[in-house]
C-alpha cells in the first residue's frame, strides 16, 4: 500500500476520475449491451464461478515471471551465463503473456470499480499497461543486439509494476474493491421474527432488520425467499434493485442473485448473498440464517 497522503492526492485526481470513469461506464455498456454470450465473458472475467475474484490470482504468474527475469538478468550481468540471459528472455515474454488475461480481468473488475476508486484504478492499470510496453520494447532490443538497453528498459518495468502493486493493495484494504461486502452467518441461526405476513407485497422487494442483520424479503405467490439486502459486491441496496422471478439485479452494477440461494449468476459480484430459510408462523414471517459453510 502507498502511504495515506499519496494515495489520498491520486484518489482525488479529477482528470483520472473523469476518463476513468468514462473507460469504466463504456467497458460496462459494451458488455451489458452485449447480452448473454458478453455476460458469461464477464463473469468469467470476475471470477464468478470461483466465488472470489480472479484478477488477483492472475497476477501472481506475470509478477513471478518478471521477479524471476530480473533475478535471472541479474545473475548473467554478474556471470555473463548465456543461459542466465536466456532464461530471463524467457521469463519475460512468459509474463507478457500471462499479461493479456490478467489485464482483461483487470478491466472487467474495473468496469463496475466504485466511483471513490475510479482514479487509483485508472492509474494501476495506466502503470500496468506502461510496465507491459517497456517490457516487449526490452525483448525487442534485446533481439536486437541490444542487450543493456532490454535490460534497461525492463528494470524500468519492474519499477512501474512495483508501483502497480502497491496500488492494487490500496484498492483492495483501502476502498474495499474485490472483497465481501455482506455479513455472511458463521452458523445457523435461530427463528427470529421478520414483519407480518400481510405487510409482505407480492412482487415488491422488502428490506427488513432483523438481529441487526439487513435482510431482503421477496414474496412470490406462496413462497418467500430471503437472502442479505447489502449487495456483496459494493454495498449497494438489493430491495431496490429489480427482480426477475426468482432472481434480483443489483440497481448499481447489475450483479444479479438467486433470491433462493443467494448465489451469483451473474457478476460482477463473486460472493454469494447470505441465505435464509422462511416460515410463516401465526401470520408472521420468520427467518432464520443458513451458515454459510
Amino acid at each position: 500500500m502507498l502511504p495515506t497522503q499519496i494515495e489520498a492526492r491520486i484518489a482525488k485526481s479529477q482528470a483520472l476520475a473523469e476518463r476513468g470513469a468514462a473507460v469504466a461506464e463504456a467497458i460496462h455498456r459494451l458488455v451489458m449491451r452485449g447480452g448473454p454470450p458478453a455476460r458469461r465473458v464477464a463473469d468469467a472475467l470476475h471470477g464468478t464461478a470461483l466465488g472470489h475474484p480472479l484478477h488477483p490470482i492472475l497476477t501472481d504468474i506475470p509478477i513471478g515471471a518478471w521477479s524471476l527475469a530480473a533475478l535471472c538478468d541479474l545473475a548473467a550481468a554478474i556471470t555473463g551465463s548465456p543461459d542466465a540471459e536466456r532464461a530471463a528472455d524467457t521469463l519475460i515474454m512468459a509474463g507478457a503473456a500471462a499479461a493479456v488475461p490478467t489485464a482483461l480481468a483487470g478491466a472487467a473488475d474495473y468496469s463496475t470499480i466504485p466511483q471513490q476508486a475510479t482514479a487509483t484504478g485508472a492509474l494501476h492499470g495506466i502503470l500496468n499497461g506502461s510496465a507491459l510496453g517497456l517490457y516487449l520494447l526490452s525483448l525487442v532490443a534485446r533481439r536486437g543486439g541490444q542487450r543493456g538497453v532490454g535490460v534497461g528498459l525492463a528494470l524500468a518495468a519492474f519499477g512501474l509494476v512495483g508501483a502497480a502493486g502497491a496500488l492494487g493493495g490500496d484498492l483492495v484494504y483501502r476502498h474495499k474493491v474485490g472483497v465481501n461486502h455482506s455479513d455472511p452467518p458463521e452458523a445457523e441461526g435461530e427463528w427470529e421474527d421478520a414483519l407480518a405476513e400481510i405487510d409482505l407485497a407480492e412482487g415488491a422487494p422488502q428490506r427488513v432488520d432483523v438481529a441487526d442483520a439487513p435482510v431482503l424479503l421477496y414474496r412470490e405467490g406462496e413462497r418467500v425467499w430471503a437472502i442479505g439486502a447489502v449487495c456483496s459486491h459494493a454495498g449497494a441496496p438489493l430491495d431496490e434493485g429489480t427482480p426477475d422471478g426468482h432472481c434480483i439485479q443489483c440497481p448499481w452494477h447489475d450483479s444479479v442473485f438467486d433470491m433462493r440461494s443467494g448465489a451469483v449468476v451473474h457478476g460482477p459480484a463473486t460472493f454469494p448473498q447470505p441465505a435464509y430459510d422462511v416460515r410463516i408462523s401465526g401470520g408472521r414471517v420468520q427467518v432464520r440464517a443458513r451458515s454459510a459453510g
